[in-house]
C-alpha cells in the first residue's frame, strides 16, 4: 500500500523536534528516560490541568500534525496499553471496595484521547482506536491506509501513544518501554501528485510461518514506532522490522517533482 506523509510530529524520549529526530537516526543523539510533557498551550488551562501525562502527549502531536485539517480529518488513535495508570487505579479502587469514578472511567478507555481530540476541536468525522500487542504502530498504520484508500478520504490522521506502565505490571514487559507519542498526517500517493518532493511510501506485511519444534519467539525489545521514526528521518530506501508474528516491509518508492 503507498503513500505519503505530509506532517509528521513525535514527542518522547527527550526528542521533541524534527531536528532531534534527524540526529536520533543518524545515531547522533540518544534517547532519554526522562522528558518535560509538551505545554499544549493552544488549550485553556482548565482543560490541560485535567489532562494526564499520556492524553499530554497523544494531543500535542495529534494537533501540531493535524494542522490546517482539525476539524474536518478523520482519525485512528493507538495504543498498545492505553491510559492504563487510570486504567490501574481504577482496578485498585475495585479491590478497595471504592466507589468508581464515571469520569475516570470514561478517560481510561482506549478511544478517550480521540473523543477528547474531537470534542476541542469540533471534529466529526470518523474515529477508531487500535490496539495490537506488539504490531499496535504498525497495525494501525495499516487500517488508517485501508480507511484511506476505501473511503476516497484526501487525508488521514494517525495518532499512536504509549507511556511506561506502572510498576506491578513491568514484569509481563519485553519491551524497552518510553513515554511516546507519534501523529502522521497521511495523505495517498493520488492526493500528493500535484505537491513537489512528496516522497512516496509503501508498506507491505508478511506472515511469519513458524518453525517445527523451536521455542516461542520473544517481543522485539524496540518499540516500532521508534523503528519507524529512526527509517523516516534517514535516507534509507527500505526497513524490515520483524515481530513474533510478522514481518513489517516499509519502503521509499521516489520522490515526485
Amino acid at each position: 500500500m503507498r503513500f505519503t506523509i505530509k506532517k509528521c510530529v513525535a514527542w518522547g524520549g527527550g526528542l521533541t523536534t524534527a531536528q532531534d529526530w534527524q540526529a536520533f537516526a543518524q545515531h547522533e543523539q540518544s534517547l532519554s528516560q526522562t522528558q518535560e510533557l509538551p505545554a499544549l498551550k493552544q488549550m485553556p488551562a482548565m482543560q490541560r490541568r485535567r489532562l494526564s501525562p499520556f492524553a499530554k502527549l497523544s494531543l500535542h502531536c495529534a494537533l501540531e500534525a493535524a494542522d490546517d485539517c482539525l476539524t474536518t480529518v478523520p482519525s485512528v488513535f493507538a495504543s498498545r496499553h492505553g491510559d492504563l495508570a487510570k486504567t490501574s487505579k481504577l482496578i485498585s479502587d475495585v479491590a478497595s471496595k471504592e466507589v468508581l469514578s464515571p469520569t475516570q472511567f470514561g478517560l481510561s478507555v482506549h478511544n478517550a484521547v480521540g473523543g477528547l481530540f474531537s470534542i476541542y476541536t469540533g471534529n466529526k468525522a470518523p474515529m477508531s482506536a487500535v490496539s495490537a500487542g506488539e504490531d499496535t504502530f504498525f497495525t494501525a498504520l495499516l487500517d488508517a491506509l485501508c480507511k484511506l484508500n476505501s473511503n476516497d478520504y484526501k487525508q488521514i490522521l494517525l495518532v499512536f501513544t504509549e507511556t511506561k506502565v506502572p510498576e506491578i505490571y513491568q514484569q509481563y514487559i519485553q519491551q524497552d518501554e518510553l513515554d511516546i507519542a507519534c501523529a502522521l498526517l497521511i495523505e495517498s500517493e493520488q492526493e500528493s501528485h500535484h505537491q513537489s518532493q512528496q516522497t512516496v511510501f509503501e508498506l507491505a506485511i508478511e506472515e511469519k510461518i513458524p518453525q517445527e519444534n523451536s521455542a516461542e519467539a520473544n517481543e522485539s525489545a524496540r518499540m516500532q514506532v521508534l523503528d519507524f521514526l529512526a527509517f523516516y528521518y534517514s535516507d534509507n530506501l527500505q526497513t524490515l522490522v520483524e515481530s513474533k508474528r510478522h514481518l513489517w516491509r516499509l519502503a521509499r518508492i521516489a520522490d515526485q517533482k
